[in-house]
């Protein structure tokens, strides 16, 4: 036999299949999903692991045919989307296919039908399979972003869109959600949670370079990353870990026709400018590469702004240039471009967009200090000034220009006045070159005289100014307040000699006078800025502080006097006391003619209110300022004559304040406020909570600090003025705080050698025996005079003890008098009662008045010389007892008289 035959009948033998027995039959099942026609049809799943191994089998390689026809079931099958639990065997399957679609065409339709499957919402069993499965999800959403490693356009455009689809709202299925056989779609916000939390953010940016060449994929990548950017910043910073913002500027200038990837390309820079740690940005931008990409994207937009859609790409390009410039200030943004050096805006809407973005970016520029200089020298400042003017504006029919509406133009110069008061600080020589000081006064005589004027009030600087000037008004004293606050004196004294303070002063009155019943935002503005100027220009010029004059003082009193609820319904009553009490120290304080007028006007008892109605943060600035006002000795009497709204007097009030300080800061004292601790008498436990360290020879220490953060040094200041003795309206305890009070220079002088000593010994420092007797002295006299001051304290309470028990005895005496008088008056009465009711009683009475009037008589004399003799006894006296020095009738009533 040959050897040909013999191979022959081998394989006839091995093609030769084994009969298989009846009852071992397989059983087939039409495996269809559920449709809206067929209630009845059984929903039976799909075999997901007989088809992975067929598909894996060696020996089925060669059925091309059923393999497809597999794969049309598949997709047939889940036509409404696929079960979460079936998420590891549909990856699976879409990993061979992936494999097989490189090797033969015939797979890509059916691979193609199957993903397109997954952008309808996957089905939930249960209604805990979204938690249950939500980490199988996300781990097949990560691997679903791995197949576009597959070299084929059709597949990679299907993955992009299936995911775009899945989470777009307009994503529902046709079915009803009763007719998915038992089972619950997913929702949208699920899914897209989901692929936030995987990696296709990450695999998306990767395969930005694998598309570069391929338009149409890269605007679905990016429309795909817009998303993921815009809902979740932990996307954000992962795709800038792969350097995604130099993956998209790197192609940011390919031609396209039709503008999208432009435009969605600047919409995904702006999202991750806007979300992005700046620190991975910073990095990303250190490019000039990057940033000359973005300028020649720009320019590309100026040049080409014929059409609305350029204009407003153009705009968005330079927001994205303001982001990457608040971020970065150093970055390269110069540039000398001649085509947009005749460039000229409409009044349209995108146009106006565009001026007002040029302003913030001038505004993001100025914050590199290497800008100031170019700033200056193109003549930005002029620009801005050119829209400072009274409005509406004066036409000049000669001269053929646009003009702005007038709701523009007012919208422009209310942001060309913010710009003004960040940039004049840095540009003080063009302040006096360009004659900024007339100019802007005359903008603000403009701005509170009567001259009616209906403003828009629809920007964002012009809210709450409709039909008013107050927007303008607002703004002109911010720019005003930015030129004071750099204390540059000739600036003030360009502003002094054009009469700027009484300008304000004048306008502070009338305007705190017809708003004494309600301060909005608005007007608080006004008022603090106006504050805040007269302060800085008064605060070191005797001459300044006198111009301010009566008026000024006036006004001040006025905004002393206003009741927090009525300023922004008390939010904004605390930044107004500031402002005003800062205007009191600076413009009143140090000027004795103002001082005495402030005074005279009762000024003084309007901050002594303040004191005793205002929480602990503004007590002590209004404390400050009084106690500068007792440096004129007019003052102490007003403070010693004031009462407060319980007819307190100050020195109670101060002691109040003093023993609050020392609860705040948990200082030892008894319950009687009595020193506790004759070693550290002044310090609290959050003072010695504070480690004692070795400091350099400019930093205070924490015995320093503490004079900062309390009031006890004022409230000693207070005292050494008014005295410790002999003060009005104190209590007990007032006595006692006192005593600690008249001493606390010595014990803080002891507590600071102390933190000397220590301080010293930290650093291995040993005294000389001199200086070491020295210092001992020192703290030996400190723990002396604590002890004689918790002496003198018992003394006190043991002098009050004898007194309280003096006036209680006094108080018992009283009530065993009103007692002996209540028993006299019911002796009297029964003896009353005895007289009127018995005869004999009464004769015994009356025998017993003469006899007690004849015993008081001297003795008689002899009237026998005398010719008349007056009897002195009152005839027909009908009265028993003695009467006093008044006499009570009781008349018979008149019905009594009536019935006789």
């Amino acid at each position: 036999m040959s050897i040909l035959t013999i191979q022959q009948q081998s394989i006839t033998q091995n093609t030769i299949l084994q009969k298989i027995p009846q009852n071992r039959l397989p059983l087939i099942h039409a495996l269809t999903s559920k449709t809206i026609d067929n209630d009845d049809q059984k929903f039976e799943p799909f075999q997901f692991e007989k088809t992975i191994k067929f598909f894996h089998d060696p020996h089925t390689s060669h059925l091309v045919d059923r393999r497809v026809r597999l794969c049309h079931k598949l997709y047939r099958h889940h036509q409404n989307g696929y079960v979460l639990k079936d998420l590891h065997n549909l990856m699976k399957i879409f990993n061979i296919l992936a494999d097989l679609c490189q090797q033969q065409a015939l797979f890509i339709d059916p691979f193609i039908n199957i993903l397109k499957n997954c952008s309808k919402p996957f089905l939930l069993d249960k209604s805990t399979d979204a938690e249950i499965y939500s980490f199988a999800l996300i781990s097949f959403y990560s691997d679903f972003g791995y197949l576009l490693r597959i070299p084929n356009k059709r597949i990679q455009q299907c993955i992009l869109e299936t995911l775009y689809k899945s989470i777009q709202s307009t994503n529902k299925s046709s079915i009803d959600e009763n007719n998915y056989d038992n089972l619950r779609p997913t929702t949208i916000n699920y899914l897209l949670r989901i692929q936030c939390n995987s990696d296709l953010c990450e695999t998306l940016v990767k395969a930005l370079s694998m598309v570069e060449n391929d338009l149409s994929l890269r605007i679905h990548i990016i429309k795909l990353l817009q998303i993921y950017s815009s809902k979740s910043s932990i996307c954000v910073a992962r795709m800038l870990i792969h350097d995604c913002i130099n993956r998209l500027v790197s192609r940011i200038n390919d031609t396209d026709p039709t503008g999208e990837h432009l435009f969605r390309t600047v919409e995904l820079l702006w999202n991750l400018l806007e979300y992005g740690p700046d620190e991975q940005i910073c990095d990303q931008l250190n490019s000039r590469v990057t940033i000359s990409l973005l300028k020649e994207a720009f320019f590309g937009q100026v040049t080409q702004s014929h059409g609305q859609y350029h204009r407003q790409l153009r705009n968005d390009i330079l927001v994205v240039c303001s982001l990457i410039l608040n971020i970065n200030p150093n970055a390269p943004v110069r540039s000398n471009n001649p085509l947009v050096k005749s460039f000229k805006l409409t009044t349209c809407d995108e146009d106006f967009e565009f001026k007002k973005l040029l302003f913030n970016i001038v505004i993001i520029l100025n914050r590199n200090p290497m800008m100031h200089e170019l700033i200056t020298s193109s003549r930005v400042l002029h620009a801005f000034l050119s829209y400072i003017e009274p409005l509406p504006r004066k036409k000049d029919h000669q001269i053929n220009i646009f003009e702005w509406k007038l709701s523009q133009f007012e919208d422009l110069q209310l942001h060309a006045l913010t710009a003004l008061s960040i940039l004049l600080p840095y540009s003080l020589n063009e302040y006096f070159e360009y004659g900024i000081g007339t100019r802007l006064l005359v903008f603000y005589e403009w701005t509170i005289n009567n001259e009616e004027y209906k403003s828009e009030g629809n920007s964002y600087f012009g809210k709450g100014g409709r039909n008013t000037k107050r927007s303008q008004l607002k703004y002109i004293l911010r720019l005003f307040r930015s030129l004071v606050s750099t204390r540059d004196e000739r600036i003030h004294i360009d502003l002094c000699d054009q009469g700027i303070i009484p300008s304000i002063t004048g306008y502070l009155k009338v305007m705190t006078q017809q708003k004494s019943m309600h301060i909005d935002y608005i007007d608080l503005d006004i008022i603090c800025d106006g504050l805040f100027i007269l302060s800085c220009l008064g605060e070191l010029d005797v001459h300044r502080k006198e111009i301010f004059g009566s008026e000024g003082i006036e006004m001040l009193i006025q905004i002393l006097l206003i009741e927090s609820p009525y300023v922004c319904g008390g939010l904004g009553y605390h930044r107004l006391l500031v402002a005003a009490i800062d205007c009191v120290w600076c413009c009143v304080v140090g000027s004795v003619i103002n001082e005495d007028e402030f005074i005279q006007k009762q000024g003084v008892f309007a901050l002594l209110d303040l004191i005793e109605t205002n929480p602990k943060s503004l007590q002590n600035i209004i404390l400050g300022c009084v106690l500068d006002l007792t440096e004129n000795i007019k003052c102490l009497h007003f403070i010693m004559t004031w009462q407060g709204h319980k007819q307190e007097y100050f020195t109670h009030v101060l002691c109040e304040l003093w023993r609050d300080e020392e609860r705040e800061t948990y200082v030892a004292r008894t319950e009687k406020g009595v020193i506790n601790d004759y070693t550290k008498p002044l310090m609290g436990l959050l003072q010695q909570s504070v480690p004692l360290t070795s400091l350099k020879h400019f930093e205070p220490s924490r015995s320093v600090l503490d004079l900062i953060d309390n009031m006890r040094s004022k409230i000693y200041g207070f005292f050494c003025k008014l005295g410790f003795s002999e003060l009005p309206g104190l209590h007990e305890e007032d006595f006692i705080t006192i005593c600690i009070i008249e001493n606390f220079l010595d014990f803080k002088i002891g507590e600071i050698w102390q933190e000397i000593l220590s301080e010293l010994d930290m650093e291995g420092v040993k005294l000389i025996a001199p200086d070491n007797e020295a210092t001992d002295t020192i703290l030996r006299a400190t723990e002396e005079r604590a002890l004689a001051v918790v002496a003198t304290q018992t003394y006190i309470l043991e002098q009050h003890h004898k007194y309280d028990l003096q006036l209680e005895k006094e108080f018992y005496n009283e009530l065993i008098r009103n007692h002996i008088f209540q028993e006299k008056r019911l002796e009297q009465w029964k003896s009353f009662v005895a007289r009127t009711s018995k005869y004999p009683l009464l004769m015994v009475a009356k025998d017993s008045q003469n006899q007690a009037i004849r015993q008081s008589r001297p003795e008689e004399k002899d009237y026998s010389g005398y010719h008349t003799v007056h009897n002195l006894e009152i005839p027909n006296l009908s009265i028993t007892a003695f009467t006093g020095p008044f006499l009570q009738i009781e008349s018979t009533p008149v019905e009594i008289l009536k019935r006789k």
